[in-house]
């Protein structure tokens, strides 16, 4: 099933806040969807991870000099340059090094690009090739490993299609309230003929013929699905590489709206303010203590820490506040793009050069995949 919602809830008219026009939106949607032969997914916006594509296909004792290659229906040990997530090339705006196919498709638009450091790639760099394919342009610094891609994909629907699937929504949105003027066809039907009833069940044909029996939304789907063509074809192929999706885990501490920051790949930082979180800083920072800030963060197995700057954090003696900022690159370096992780802020003092702390507030921290 798509992702995205063929028609909104709040787009159905006077059915737009009943008991069931969720799932009625949601049921319109997966089924002209399916019947429309799986074409038409929307706009979907996700963020993946390529690595170095050299690196993974080399095996044996030859993988520093040599890569295999199918050529001709067979493999060959082909001489290679030894990069790797370390190294620096200068792209030649030709090879395969240069470009990257990426997993979804079509591509509508590439959103960011981040180089192995979490630094932003100028847009003026690169450009989108065959709604597929990311080509570097020659001359830009460069390196194919640990790509971070925020892109764009998907086909958007029809306006045929969303009023069909509008229709069909608040059917089933009165079907479902029990509502007489609902127009889907019941198989059940009822005949009096010379003072004797019966009851027929419709075989309901136009169900085989993917239709669904109401005139306005089987005329798109005649249109858009002639055939009746159960999904797209598609073609595979074995040498493209897989670009990683991961189901992360859930956070590490109990969840709470004053502590636990979000940052998106879409910006470059995130902030916190103590004011109106309920922490109380006022023993630790006044301004002749001793002790100064210092913000940790965390991954999920506590195995990596990076702390931020004292630049980072902002101290207002006069309000008792203090902020603090992340920035994307930071946050990337210590939870890594999977994850959540945490970040904690310590009233830290020095005596004998041994480093006295104390925990003032804490929350998740997570890096969102768009």
């Amino acid at each position: 099933m798509p992702s995205n919602l063929w028609i909104l809830p709040e787009e159905m008219g006077d059915y737009a806040y009943t008991e069931y026009t969720l799932e009625a939106a949601q049921v319109a949607s997966n089924l002209l969807w399916a019947m429309s032969g799986r074409k038409y997914t929307g706009e979907t916006i996700v963020t993946e991870r390529y690595t170095c594509t050299l690196r993974n296909n080399r095996m044996g004792p030859s993988d520093r000099t040599n890569s295999p290659v199918l050529f001709g229906g067979d493999v060959y040990n082909i001489p290679s340059g030894d990069y790797d997530e370390y190294s620096e090339l200068t792209s030649d705006g030709l090879s395969p090094e240069s470009r990257i196919r990426l997993r979804g498709r079509p591509v509508t638009r590439i959103i960011t690009i981040r180089n192995k450091n979490g630094k932003v790639l100028d847009p003026s760099s690169y450009y989108l090739v065959d709604h597929s394919t990311i080509q570097i342009k020659a001359g830009t610094p460069w390196t194919p490993c640990n790509v971070e891609i925020t892109y764009a994909y998907g086909v958007s629907v029809p306006t045929a299609g969303k009023m069909a699937a509008r229709k069909l929504a608040i059917e089933f949105a009165r079907l479902w309230a029990g509502d007489e003027m609902c127009e889907l066809p019941q198989r059940v039907t009822s005949v009096s003929r010379q003072g004797v009833s019966y009851t027929i069940l419709d075989n309901q044909e136009f169900i085989d013929e993917l239709r669904t029996g109401l005139y306005e939304i089987d005329l798109f789907l005649k249109v858009v699905n002639p055939d009746n063509a159960r999904r797209k074809s598609k073609v595979f192929s074995v040498d493209t590489p897989r670009a990683r999706r991961y189901n992360p885990k859930p956070p590490r501490l109990v969840a709470d709206d004053d502590f636990d920051l979000t940052l998106s790949t879409l910006v470059g930082s995130i902030s916190w303010t103590s004011t109106g979180s309920g922490a109380d800083l006022s023993n630790f920072f006044p301004q002749n203590s001793t002790y100064t800030p210092k913000v940790v963060l965390r991954n999920y197995g506590e195995t990596t820490s990076v702390t931020l700057e004292s630049s980072s954090i902002v101290l207002d003696y006069e309000d008792d506040k203090l902020d603090f900022t992340i920035p994307y690159e930071k946050a990337q370096a210590a939870l890594g793009m999977v994850d959540p992780g945490t970040w904690t802020l310590y009233a830290s003092s020095f005596e004998d050069e041994v480093e006295s702390l104390v925990e003032l507030a804490s929350g998740n921290l997570q890096i969102k995949m768009y």
